[in-house]
């Protein structure tokens, strides 16, 4: 296995587990515990996980989001698949937000390879923005304020009135947690008005968020899941469940 094969593996069963032990690892990878450390060592020092005695965590928590890296590498398939669930909800001829993220950011991908006539897309995420101006038949529109390097988006006062002066058909939302009475949380203050702003301006709201998103917490609230009109996840869910969101009225569709 090559070096960046094991560090992608190592960050895979971070996201997993949320932590890794160096002699487990190193036992799964046939390598010694003294390679292991040199892994953790480097990718700590890219912001992509934290040293702990004897192993690593996940550089997450209520107050601190995971870096953009890597969040972009984690669970891409299945952001695929709920981006290309999203993506037919979009029509030519809308108004529509486009939430920071990575999930949203597999969204863009696949809306630069369609046909639009007329498609209006407002967005405060800076990839996503360089990924649609390009193509024909959208008008992309970039949300100012703040720049968050940690997210690679906008936010704080001047995107949240940019935000109010606007109308969207449809709103296409990204989350780090949704807690298990149907919270929507943040661990960024800066987000949480942008985002609140945006469900407000929006005729339709759509949640997109892989099943890691859910039963966690964060330090900020956002909104209720009864805000929200539809969630596309790959998140299976127990049918006391399922029936609390169609409660909520919530459309909930499975990828």
């Amino acid at each position: 296995m090559l070096a960046a094969e094991r560090r992608q593996y190592i960050l895979n069963e971070l996201y997993k587990n949320k932590a890794v032990a160096i002699n487990e690892l190193a036992e799964e990878l046939g390598v010694t515990t003294m390679t292991i450390r040199r892994d953790l060592h480097l990718l700590e020092s890219q912001g992509l996980l934290e040293k702990s005695h004897g192993g690593a965590v996940l550089a997450e928590s209520l107050v601190k989001e995971a870096t953009y890296r890597n969040r972009k590498l984690a669970h891409v398939e299945e952001k695929q698949h709920i981006a290309k669930t999203a993506l037919s909800f979009i029509e030519s001829s809308m108004s529509v937000y486009i939430d920071a993220g990575t999930t949203t950011y597999e969204l863009a991908e696949l809306m630069a390879q369609q046909h639009w006539e007329d498609l209006t897309v407002v967005t405060n995420d800076l990839s996503i923005s360089q990924i649609l101006s390009p193509v024909r038949g959208i008008d992309t529109i970039m949300v100012g304020g703040h720049v968050d390097r940690e997210s690679n988006s906008t936010g704080g006062v001047l995107a949240i009135n940019m935000v109010q002066c606007m109308h969207f058909d449809l709103c296409l939302l990204g989350t780090q947690a949704i807690t298990k009475d149907w919270r929507i949380m943040t661990a960024n203050a800066d987000k949480v008005d942008v985002k609140r702003a945006c469900i407000h301006a929006a005729d339709q709201v759509v949640l997109l968020a892989d099943h890691s998103k859910f039963h966690k917490h964060k330090l900020y609230y956002i909104a209720g899941l009864d805000e929200i009109n539809v969630l596309v996840s790959d998140y299976k869910t127990t049918e006391d469940e399922f029936r609390k969101l169609q409660e909520l009225g919530v459309d909930y569709v499975l990828v």
